[in-house]
């Protein structure tokens, strides 16, 4: 019989071995080994590339690959190196910057490119979000926001028109408004979840190649095509959330 009031040992929770095949299904990137719950706190561990398990009931988040990060300079954004979580000594991509950060240079182990991660530039922020891919062999890799269709221009003159239709409307601050979406998270701020963001193959609206979504509080990554690198992916993951 235990004693009572006695809390229940927490169990040990295993890293995730790479493979080398697709990888995970989902994963997300953080310290967070358990959420937290109303009847438990939560549990953290080191910043890692994370995937869910069940134990005993509870979702817990193991960790596949951990990250490092290079010391930044005023003159150099920081560099990362992704290793097996189950084996520390295996590098599984390192990320370089290219050009003052503007993008990130994806290799693997033996320094052969995997792909880029581009930083979405400015201009184009009010209608995508912030870090987009490029895998070779395939279209870009882009995530617009929901609301957004077509170019930034095609946008404000939508909304000139909607200020046109509506009485006593400035258009200015029609425009205004329909651009303010464009911050990241792509809605404005409310009690309700926020939508999933959405990676799409450039020039095939249905090609879906990558979601980040919650799951119970946690911000989690879903790859939808065999063809997408999972390494690429955890790339994307970790400077988005950097």
């Amino acid at each position: 019989m235990g004693i009572l009031g006695r809390k229940k040992d927490e169990p040990t929770i295993e890293p995730v071995p790479w493979d080398g095949s697709g990888g995970p299904d989902w994963f997300t990137v953080g310290d967070v080994l358990r959420p937290a719950t109303f009847r438990r706190k939560a549990l953290t561990g080191e910043r890692a590339v994370r995937v869910p398990t069940m134990v005993e009931g509870v979702r817990y988040f193991a960790p596949a690959a951990l990250i490092s990060r290079s010391e930044q300079t005023d003159s150099e954004p920081p560099s990362y190196e992704l290793h097996e979580a189950a084996q520390p000594r295996n590098l599984l991509c390192a990320l370089a910057p290219v050009k003052g950060g503007a993008r990130y240079r994806v290799t693997d182990a033996r320094g052969e490119e995997l792909g880029l991660v581009h930083r979405t530039p400015a201009a184009k922020r009010t209608i995508q979000h912030s870090w987009w891919l490029q895998q070779p062999g395939h279209p870009d890799i882009v995530a617009r926001y929901h609301w957004a269709k077509g170019t930034p221009k095609e946008i404000a003159t939508r909304g000139k028109e909607k200020a046109v239709r509506g009485a006593g409307q400035l258009v200015g601050s029609v425009v205004d408004s329909v651009l303010s979406l464009g911050a990241e998270g792509g809605d404005q701020a409310s009690s309700h979840t926020p939508k999933p963001v959405t990676w799409r193959a450039e020039g095939d609206e249905e090609a879906v190649v990558l979601t980040l979504g919650h799951l119970e509080g946690v911000r989690v990554y879903q790859p939808h095509t065999g063809w997408l690198n999972r390494r690429l992916a955890f790339a994307l993951a970790v400077l988005r959330e950097a």
